[in-house]
C-alpha cells in the first residue's frame, strides 16, 4: 500500500470517512500505529514532558526534537508525518520558523503543527513562515488543554474560533487541530471548513480524532498503582521488570 498524502486525508473528509492520528515519539510506537491502521502520524510537542522530563514541554530545545522527528519519518511507511514546533522555534520568530520547517520538511515530515492558541494575532505570521518553508502548515487553535476544566463554549468562544479558522484555511493550511472546545463549536468548524478538522478531545461530529499513544495505552509509571480497569502497559512492564529483578537478586534467574 502506497504511503497516505495530505490529499488522502483531505479526501477522507469529501467521503465523510474519519481521520485517526496517533501522537509518537519513536520507532516501535509507529510500526505499532501503522499496523493498526492510523492514518497520521505525529510528532507532539508532549514529547518534552511525557518522555523527556522536562517541568515544562515548553522548554525543550529544537535538537531534541529531532532526534525523535528523525526516527518517526525514518520509519513511517503507511501514515502522513507531521512534527510538532516546539514552543521555543514559534517565540522565536518567522525567520526561525521557516528554517526549522525547512529542516522538518528535509527529514521527511510532510506537515508541520504550529500551536497559536490565544495568541492568534502575535504568531499567524508563523503560520506564513512554514507555508513560505515549503511544508505543510496544520495550525493548532482553541483553547489550551486544562484536565478537569469545562470546555469554552460560549458565544464568543465560537465566534474567536471560526474567525481563526476560517483565517487558517484560507492563508493556505492544510489541516487543523482544534482543543478544548465544545461539541457543538466541533461540529460548526467541521462542517465550515474544506479542509479536516480534528482533534485530541474531539468526538465524531469532528473530521477525526487524535490518540496519544503514552495516555491511550497506559504508558506513564504512575498507572502502575492505579486501580480501574483503564489500560496499563506500564503496569505489564513492571510486572515483568519486578519478576526479573527478583529472580536476579534471589540467584535464581
Amino acid at each position: 500500500m502506497p504511503r497516505k498524502t495530505i490529499a488522502d486525508l483531505q479526501r477522507m473528509k469529501e467521503r465523510g470517512q474519519k481521520i485517526c492520528a496517533g501522537v509518537v515519539y519513536e520507532a516501535q510506537m509507529t510500526r505499532i500505529f501503522e499496523r493498526a491502521g492510523v492514518d497520521m502520524l505525529s510528532v507532539g510537542d508532549s514529547l518534552g514532558r511525557a518522555l523527556l522530563n522536562y517541568p515544562n514541554s515548553d522548554d525543550y530545545p529544537v535538537d531534541d526534537m529531532l532526534v525523535f522527528a528523525r526516527a518517526v519519518c525514518r520509519t513511517a511507511e503507511k501514515a502522513v508525518v507531521n512534527v510538532d514546533l516546539p514552543t521555543q522555534v514559534c517565540d522565536a520568530g518567522p525567520k526561525e520558523v521557516e528554517r526549522v520547517a525547512r529542516i522538518l520538511k528535509n527529514i521527511g515530515a510532510d506537515m508541520t503543527k504550529i500551536d497559536i492558541r490565544t495568541r492568534e494575532e502575535e504568531l499567524f505570521d508563523e503560520v506564513h513562515a512554514v507555508i513560505a518553508s515549503g511544508i505543510a502548515a496544520y495550525p493548532q487553535i482553541g483553547f489550551p488543554v486544562a484536565p478537569g476544566a469545562p470546555r469554552h463554549g460560549s458565544s464568543e468562544d465560537h465566534d474567536h474560533v471560526m474567525k481563526w479558522a476560517q483565517a487558517a484555511q484560507d492563508a493556505g493550511a492544510v489541516m487543523i487541530d482544534l482543543t478544548m472546545v465544545t461539541p457543538d463549536i466541533y461540529r460548526d468548524v467541521t462542517r465550515s471548513m474544506r479542509i479536516p478538522v480534528i482533534g485530541g478531545q474531539a468526538g465524531p461530529e469532528a473530521d477525526g480524532k487524535i490518540w496519544v499513544a503514552w495516555s491511550l495505552v497506559g504508558y506513564l509509571a504512575q498507572t502502575i498503582d492505579a486501580e480501574g480497569d483503564a489500560p496499563s502497559a506500564a503496569k505489564y512492564i513492571y510486572d515483568i521488570v519486578s519478576k526479573a529483578v527478583g529472580d536476579v537478586h534471589a540467584g535464581a534467574w
